[in-house]
């Protein structure tokens, strides 16, 4: 037995692994979810925005963070909406994000009633984030020209109001760079604005000085990030959202694949240790 748990053919161990990350797609449960610190502030954040709030949204992921940083634009973009609060998607990082956000955003709208240009905008993919931030802050409609759709932002019922960056209320930026930096240098210093980040797993722990300081309201931290959120959203607007939610599946797909890792390696270890020890009494014995 021993020595078969040694030598087990590392294809069963791939079948395994391969039936873990696709079984929860197939069949929906939950997981026990322990919701941290900053991802709690993040969402007290939101749900403190006084009515028709306008938020702006950062989309700076592409499809190589989509794993990440998807599932947590997902759960903002229906807190939001369930908030009934006007948002606008921007990004900066890749044009990617931009493409990726509105039809994450189209999706999600249909099942909120929420209006493309009423509700919410696409301001679409933007290059030099610092020169055009700056001009961003005086003056939006005359920065942003016009929508992913062409039409001129000025004319969008959701832009009532919002003439300069101080008319917005709040930002969030789901990003794998570094880009919500510039969103404190230019946006949160300056004019107050709260700020918070969905950030991937090997971004999050250098984001965590900015959240105790202050810089930053709260934080999703990676793919467990998004589901510590969603368990507070669902808990509060629709507990039957993770049975067939995509955030659930990946979660789930996640820590299914690393018990199973873990458990091999147990596995692995006590079957060696075991085999060591037998064989040391046989060579008493001799």
């Amino acid at each position: 037995m021993l020595r078969r748990l040694q030598s087990l053919d590392r294809r069963y161990l791939y079948a395994l692994l391969l039936l873990s990350v696709t079984l929860p797609f197939f069949v929906p449960f939950q997981l026990p979810v322990a919701v941290t610190s900053t991802t709690r502030k993040l969402y007290d954040a939101i749900e403190r925005l006084p009515a028709n709030s306008f938020v702006l949204v950062g989309v700076d992921w592409s499809a190589g963070s989509r794993g990440e940083n998807r599932p947590q634009t997902e759960i903002i973009l229906r807190h939001l909406m369930a908030r009934h609060l006007r948002f606008a998607l921007l990004a900066f990082s890749d044009p990617q994000g931009a493409t990726l956000g509105e039809e994450l955003a189209r999706e999600i709208a249909r099942q909120y009633g929420y209006v493309e240009g009423v509700n919410w905008v696409n301001f679409g993919y933007r290059v030099d984030m610092v020169n055009w931030l700056k001009a961003f802050i005086q003056n939006v409609p005359q920065q942003v020209k016009t929508d992913v759709r062409g039409f001129p932002v000025a004319n969008l019922p959701v832009m009532q109001g919002i003439h300069t960056a101080r008319d917005i209320t709040m930002a969030i930026d789901i990003t794998s760079t570094a880009s919500y930096q510039y969103y404190i240098q230019f946006l949160t210093q300056p004019l107050h604005m709260p700020l918070g980040v969905g950030l991937t797993a090997v971004m999050a722990p250098e984001a965590y000085n900015y959240v105790d300081s202050g810089q930053l309201v709260g934080m999703m931290a990676g793919l467990t990030g998004a589901a510590e959120y969603q368990a507070l959203f669902a808990q509060q607007y629709d507990p039957r959202l993770p049975l067939h939610s995509r955030v659930n599946a990946y979660s789930n797909a996640n820590s299914i694949a690393h018990l199973l890792i873990i458990t091999f390696i147990l596995l692995g270890n006590v079957a060696m240790l075991l085999e060591r020890r037998s064989r040391l009494r046989a060579t008493r014995r001799g």
